[in-house]
């Protein structure tokens, strides 16, 4: 069921689960608990509609690289920021969980096979084809010939992509529909309250927007919140310590990552139809698959280079027939107000030709369909080295709710940046001795220019200031996402990633909240058979 907080007379509310945060980890939570039998609460600061006074409360400072996410990429709304995500999916390589020896506190805790079964759970959860492998290999199934690539240098992937991105649109019905799971919107977390011990959560101080208080008992909680809003959370705890909760090894908000990402350099085919045969989407039973180059892992191990990949994109053209068609269904879908200019501008022979042959390209041979005018872009896309000094911290300045704002440090290592200077690189060598084409790059990126702050941009991806580890002396939380120190309470969000890989973090925090959430009614079940037998 849903229930506003300001409009209950209640203050206190009792449950064997809270769950913090109702964007894609908590929903996944909660769906995973949905028929355990257990009571769930499901909090969420904002509305279900977006809010002034819930965004504002994102508003945060920013010194040292340039981080556009942390304001565009964070929503206090029923659904987080799946409400605004284009639903790209991929689940991490097994070599983003080794150790690898050039990249500094590399290594997960667990293995990709620990979440390999978890991955199958968050397809269903995201809604992607589970029925398609991962390795889908859309050019060998409709025999397009691919560029020849030296072997093991760079590979050609697909991602997956929900149909409905928004789960408060996808699953908000089934969680309203619930007995078990109250999804309490309008209640912010704003404190965390130990039990005498400190070894235990007792209680989550909550508020709404306008200023009522609650609280919130539990025997478990569950941190689901995005990457720097849980990070605040333990910072403003300072009920566990004056460092806050978890930090007693300065750890919290320490190796804040995004993906690292930059326009490297322009792409000039050999043949645009062969390239567009190549790299525009495909599509099997109604879901897309998005085309990228990817650097091969061991290739990337040898030359001590990060994990990276690249896609390609046009430039906007405001009078590209394609574009507007585009543009003209996108607000019919949304019911949004279409411009009749633009749709005026559509209707010439040739025009109107153009958008027919797209319409059935994409009918008959399920494909979509690029521009024929304008640029193409290289984009690299670069897993981010792990760094100490890449840190959230707390503003001294408060926001409406009384707690600390955030001041993030983005940091870029020399690792990153030459990860991305090399790909884009290599990309150029493969594309011009395959003769599929040249790469224009961009002079930054040939001339080892020293100052590329403004080249480099973040990509809505964040994760790291929770890290997992084997020891408290390396990380917050321990391989189930536990808390070290604390009994009860675990980190569903993609804070807890060590390293980043270079994919959406969405479905590897996904899986990682659905084994956590496997953990919890183990626990609670283990719990109630001791009880029940003394």
């Amino acid at each position: 069921m849903y229930k506003n907080f300001a409009n209950s007379d209640q203050t206190e509310f009792n449950a064997d689960v809270c769950i913090i945060g109702a964007g894609a980890n908590g929903i996944a939570c909660a769906l995973n608990l949905i028929e355990s039998g257990l009571r769930v609460i499901l909090l969420e600061g904002g509305l279900q509609v977006y809010d002034d006074k819930a965004a504002d409360l994102h508003k945060s400072q920013v010194v040292g690289q340039p981080h556009i996410g942390i304001h565009e990429a964070r929503e206090r709304i029923v659904g987080g920021t799946t409400t605004k995500w284009g639903g790209q999916a991929l689940p991490f390589m097994k070599e983003d969980f080794e150790k690898r020896d050039h990249i500094n506190l590399s290594g997960w805790p667990i293995c990709y096979d620990d979440l390999k079964p978890y991955y199958k759970k968050a397809e269903e959860i995201l809604g992607t084809d589970s029925l398609v492998p991962y390795n889908y290999n859309p050019w060998q199934s409709r025999k397009i010939n691919k560029p020849d690539f030296t072997l093991n240098k760079l590979e050609l992937i697909v991602t997956k992509w929900c149909k409905i991105p928004n789960f408060a649109i996808k699953h908000g019905s089934k969680i309203a529909q619930s007995i078990e799971v109250t999804l309490l919107y309008n209640a912010n977390a704003v404190d965390v309250i130990p039990n005498y011990l400190l070894n235990s959560v007792s209680a989550l101080k909550i508020k709404s927007l306008d200023g009522k208080e609650g609280f919130i008992n539990s025997k478990y909680f569950v941190a689901a919140g995005g990457t720097i809003e849980t990070v605040r959370l333990f910072m403003s705890a300072t009920k566990f310590g004056k460092r806050g909760l978890g930090n007693e090894k300065g750890l919290v908000g320490r190796y804040f990552q995004d993906h690292a990402a930059a326009v490297v350099g322009r792409i000039v085919p050999t043949s645009l139809n062969k390239f567009q045969n190549i790299f525009d989407p495909f599509y099997l039973r109604g879901f897309k698959y998005f085309p990228r180059v990817k650097l091969n892992p061991k290739y990337a191990n040898k030359e001590a280079l990060l994990h990276s990949s690249a896609q390609f994109i046009y430039s906007d053209n405001q009078y590209d027939p394609l574009a507007i068609a585009k543009t003209f269904i996108n607000s019919i879908k949304k019911r949004e107000p279409t411009s009749y200019k633009e749709i005026k501008y559509l209707f010439t022979p040739k025009r109107v030709l153009q958008v027919v042959k797209a319409a059935l390209r994409w009918k008959v041979l399920h494909r979509g369909s690029s521009t024929k005018n304008g640029n193409i872009w290289l984009e690299i896309h670069s897993e981010q080295e792990p760094d100490f000094e890449s840190k959230i911290k707390l503003a001294l300045v408060k926001d409406n709710l009384g707690m600390r704002r955030v001041k993030l440090h983005w940091n870029i290592s020399k690792l990153t940046l030459k990860t991305i200077r090399d790909t884009a690189k290599l990309i150029q060598e493969e594309f011009e001795k395959s003769g599929f084409g040249k790469v224009l790059l961009e002079p930054w990126v040939l001339n080892g220019e020293k100052e590329t702050s403004a080249y480099i941009v973040d990509t809505f991806h964040q994760c790291g200031g929770l890290r997992m580890a084997n020891t408290p002396s390396r990380g917050v939380v321990d391989s189930d996402c536990k808390v070290f120190g604390i009994d009860n309470l675990y980190v569903s969000s993609a804070a807890v990633f060590p390293t980043s890989s270079f994919s959406n973090p969405t479905m590897t925090s996904i899986a990682l909240a659905i084994r956590l959430s496997d953990k919890i009614i183990s626990e609670l079940k283990l719990n109630q058979t001791a009880l029940q037998y003394g």
